[in-house]
């Protein structure tokens, strides 16, 4: 039975009672009555898929759009900008590096909860409420006068946003699985139009550009040089909001668990559930063995709280003596927390800290216990690692004289650069990504992809070297040439690692797997753009030019040599990419189903 179809229930019972009916008692003929009934649920599945190009997966294309275009819309003005904060421009690389760390410090606490919010209230619901946090920061940053202000508003779309994992989760459960690579790389190549669109808002509408190009000033651009920008990207998430609503219908493969009763419960998201509240009840733990008590929950016996009476005399003490210690012996403190645990002075900190440790355990089924999952979120924490270097540090070296090694270019300039990345993206996504991986798999093709990352990222100071020694035209050609095959490189193994992280979640609810994945992708997002910029504004003040981007440049190359050397043990294609749905092997709903067509029989 499959939600969203309305006969999905007549379907299956009427079919159980076909074979009921038919009276069939011969093993064989009861095997062939279970393969027909399976293949007939496997087709009202299969039904629910939409192709590649369809409405819903346009809409999912748009959020993504928005997404790519709230994230590079900033890099083109964010250098100058921070000047205008009142930043020495010595420290330019540091306070860039702490801007673009705290979107992530923010979405770093915030996305394991927004999946698994997905999973329990549904995908299209979380998505709205992604744009409408992104619609908000961003006309915020707008009006942004200081540094603070400016981060706190870059927190605020880091902490209401979790859209780029959850439409990864509907594009897995709306598309067949033949059709994943062809998907994603949809949404890349939007992706790829959004790093057009938005370094062309960043660049060419910030108030200098727009009165260079009118011919005079305009008073509210003179007080918010970048508010146009930000009206632009707010602008397209209220467009996404609308067409979210009116047209994006909720995840079948959702609605189908709804039905039978395996969503996720409400009480499962945010404070209930995911490592925070686990740290928290850990840090509470700790809290109570601080205090010389054993941190015992209520519904544990209690024995697990007087353990020496219990094993001295076999019997548990009543509630009075357990109230006050037991007989002849000292007073207990008082109930500490409010909630019916029971505290004593003995092994405080040795139990205490026992118990700490196995609340911060993974669950018996948590995606955490899987080591090919595992694998896949470190595969994606290298790769993105990398990714917000280049993205935070290229604007900032665009900036830079070339005496020091930099680009020495103006917005507009550093706006063109980005946009020969997004074109590249654009143009592989559209014409060549999904004909490689038909021809030589996923495997093969994110190996390949990470190894020109490579190349690129670790001779980017050749390449900068090499186009100013060649003057303006060959500057983009040597620059936009290896920046053109990094972002092909990335391309491909974004796209591969989101096709890995779903196939390899194995039925577990994806809101929550690709939660933990952008939660993962969020640490390192944190650490990396404070570390790149610190590196950069330190690198600065050598007397040798090649340290002043060799360094930055040298981490981005050991990030993707990390991404490298996980992927060496990728398959070369995805598992069951290319079976057929009646080769698959029943899910649990089609198994109950064969099982009580067989008791009919």
């Amino acid at each position: 039975m499959v939600a969203g179809h309305p006969d999905g229930a007549g379907a299956s019972s009427g079919s159980v009672g076909a074979v009921a009916a038919a009276g069939v008692s011969s093993p064989g003929a009861q095997d062939a009555a279970a393969s027909k009934l399976a293949k007939q649920a496997r087709g009202n599945a299969d039904g629910s898929r939409v192709p590649v190009f369809s409405l819903p997966m346009a809409v999912l294309c748009l959020i993504n759009f928005n997404e790519s275009v709230a994230t590079n819309v900033i890099w083109p003005f964010l250098p100058f900008a921070i000047v205008s904060w009142g930043v020495a421009p010595a420290d330019t690389g540091t306070f860039a590096g702490i801007f673009a760390s705290c979107f992530f410090v923010s979405q770093l606490l915030t996305a394991g909860g927004w999946g698994m919010f997905a999973d329990a209230r549904g995908r299209k619901p979380t998505l709205i409420l992604g744009l409408v946090g992104s619609a908000m920061a961003m006309s915020a940053l707008g009006f942004a006068g200081s540094f603070p202000v400016a981060v706190a508003c870059r927190a605020l779309a880091g902490l209401t946003n979790g859209n780029i994992g959850v439409t990864k989760v509907m594009v897995h459960e709306m598309v067949s699985k033949r059709d994943q690579a062809q998907a994603m790389a949809l949404l890349s190549f939007n992706w790829g139009m959004g790093s057009i669109v938005g370094p062309i808002a960043g660049g060419f509408l910030t108030a200098t550009s727009l009165e260079q190009a009118a011919g005079f000033s305009v008073p509210f651009l003179d007080q918010f040089p970048y508010a146009m920008p930000c009206f632009f990207s707010a602008l397209i998430s209220v467009l996404g909001i609308v067409v979210g609503a009116c047209m994006l219908p909720e995840s079948p493969e959702w609605l189908r668990q709804q039905s039978l009763g395996q969503a996720a419960p409400p009480s499962s998201c945010w404070a209930t559930c995911g490592w925070p509240s686990k740290l928290l009840d850990a840090l509470r733990c700790a809290c109570v063995a601080r205090r010389g008590y054993h941190h015992v929950p209520a519904e544990e016996p209690a024995e697990a709280a007087f353990p020496s009476a219990a094993a001295g005399t076999g019997a548990t003490p009543s509630a009075a003596e357990a109230s006050s210690g037991g007989a002849g012996s000292e007073a207990s403190p008082p109930d500490e927390l409010g909630d019916g645990i029971s505290v004593r002075p003995e092994r405080a900190l040795q139990g205490c800290l026992a118990r700490a440790a196995s609340r911060l355990a993974p669950a018996p089924d948590s995606p955490l216990r899987d080591s090919v999952l595992l694998r896949c979120f470190g595969l994606y924490a290298t790769l993105a690692l990398a990714a917000i270097l280049i993205d935070e540090l290229l604007p900032v070296i665009g900036k830079m004289r070339r005496e020091a090694g930099g680009l020495g270019m103006s917005e507009a300039e550093i706006a063109e650069l980005l946009i020969i990345q997004g074109v590249s993206l654009v143009v592989f996504q559209l014409l060549i990504f999904h004909r490689l991986v038909a021809r030589f798999g996923e495997g093969r093709v994110f190996k390949w992809g990470s190894v020109c990352a490579l190349v690129a990222l670790s001779t980017l100071p050749v390449s900068i070297w090499l186009g100013n020694s060649s003057g303006p035209a060959g500057r983009w050609v040597f620059v936009g040439g290896a920046l053109a095959l990094k972002t092909l490189g990335m391309g491909c193994c974004f796209s591969l690692t989101f096709v890995f992280i779903n196939s390899a979640a194995k039925g577990r609810r994806l809101g929550a797997v690709n939660g933990i994945s952008q939660s993962a992708a969020s640490a390192v997002r944190v650490v990396g753009p404070a570390l790149g910029g610190i590196l950069l504004s330190v690198s600065l003040r050598s007397s040798v030019v090649w340290i002043h981007t060799g360094v930055v440049c040298a981490l981005m190359g050991l990030a993707m040599a990390a991404t490298v050397a996980i992927g060496a043990s990728l398959p070369t294609s995805v598992t069951d990419a290319n079976r057929e749905p009646d080769d698959m092997p029943p899910s649990a709903p089609e198994a109950a189903e064969l099982e009580l067509a067989a008791v009919h029989v």
